[in-house]
């Protein structure tokens, strides 16, 4: 099981949303404050999508060893950051996901099952996903030198404003959503469309993620972030009831690190969570979290169906550990083993084919294996 770090930066208390995120296994941390030299470093890339966040996350991941060990981190803070200039809202929930060191598509996955979660949590039945992918730097530079082309086709027909917008920024046919501008979106090339045989296999991977929980999306071509510095997918959910207003926006930035000065890329994913309260949240104090059961999962068919596992958990109301962005099964069952919890849910291929997962006892050893929808009951029975 990761390390608890929370005596170590702080967290005292937390809100209800704080307490799904660290279920998912995103521990709260006290968010990392935003230097003037981070705003400087990134002044040159698309506001909109937070960079000086990014650029503090990075630098925390650097200077605390805390923090940069084990890998995968996975975090949930409090926004506005100290340093940002923004002003917390008291009448929305402001607060960010975030996935460090791992570049594997399971760090979107578990961003976007915490999320809805949140949200569901929220009163937000309705929350949509919308996502797109504009891949890893070769698939990124290829449609940058596509977009360029189709712009310089067609720019004596573009309107005087969306000219000049395009002159500060080659995305904004995409990312400024003006209506009058619909036709040309429609028309201009699409990001998927050079995905690179890897980012491919990551956008498939989510895609049967969400296929498997059953989560309905659309993809949106104009979700591209700020591909300067931006990876792989780029995902947001939004609330039809509240006039298409954004809930929440998520974005990988596996390239930022080399471009503010690091030594090394660090994958990053996070997913800034931005939603009005329908009743005020209650205030939880953080205690330290021993949980009921440990998931262990080997297989690619097992990782997935994990997700399924972790919502009969929830269900049960049971708490739990796991490193599903892992694969060897020694590593996860020495983590399981040292941290002296009750119970260990093992899946391998067979019981992912069999859609079933081993119950182990610790203590006895004792072992039966459980139909995945029946899980929830089970569990229940032990508590």
């Amino acid at each position: 099981m990761a390390r608890d770090i929370n005596k170590r930066v702080g967290v005292k208390e937390y809100n209800d949303a704080g307490a799904l995120a660290r279920f998912y296994g995103f521990q709260p941390i006290l968010a990392p404050e935003i230097h003037k030299q981070d705003l400087e470093q990134v002044k040159k890339f698309d506001q909109s999508v937070s960079p000086g966040e990014k650029a503090a996350l990075l630098r925390m991941y650097f200077e605390d060893k805390s923090i940069s060990q084990p890998q995968p981190g996975m975090y949930w803070v409090e926004r506005p950051f100290k340093g940002s200039g923004e002003k917390k809202k008291a009448h929305k929930l402001e607060c960010l996901l975030v996935s460090m060191g791992s570049v594997k598509s399971v760090c979107e996955c578990l961003a976007i099952q915490a999320g809805l979660a949140i949200l569901h949590s929220l009163g937000y039945k309705d929350a949509e996903l919308r996502l797109n992918s504009v891949g890893d730097k070769d698939s990124c530079n290829e449609f940058e030198r596509k977009m360029t082309a189709f712009i310089r086709k067609n720019y004596n027909n573009y309107p005087g404003e969306l000219r000049q917008a395009l002159k500060k920024n080659v995305f904004a046919l995409l990312t400024e959503p003006k209506k009058e501008w619909e036709q040309f979106r429609t028309e201009c090339p699409k990001s998927i469309d050079f995905l690179s045989e890897t980012s491919r296999n990551q956008f498939k991977e989510i895609l049967e993620f969400l296929e498997m929980m059953d989560i309905p999306y659309t993809i949106d071509n104009t979700l591209v972030g700020d591909p300067s510095f931006g990876s792989e997918t780029v995902f947001s959910f939004v609330s039809e009831k509240e006039n298409g207003e954004r809930l929440a926006f998520g974005v990988r930035t596996n390239r930022l690190g080399k471009k503010l000065g690091h030594k090394k890329e660090v994958p990053l994913v996070t997913l800034n969570i931005e939603a009005k309260y329908k009743k005020q949240p209650k205030k939880i104090k953080v205690k330290p979290y021993n949980p009921d059961f440990y998931l262990i999962q080997f297989g690619p068919e097992a990782k997935l169906k994990s997700f399924l596992v972790l919502e009969e958990l929830r269900k049960a109301g049971a708490s739990v550990a796991h490193s599903i962005a892992r694969d060897k099964l020694g590593s996860q069952m020495g983590i399981a083993e040292s941290s002296n919890i009750p119970y260990i849910l093992l899946m391998g291929q067979k019981e992912a084919l069999d859609n079933s997962i081993m119950l182990r006892n610790t203590a006895t050893r004792a072992q039966e294996l459980i139909p995945i929808p029946e899980l929830a009951a089970r569990i229940k029975k032990l508590k």
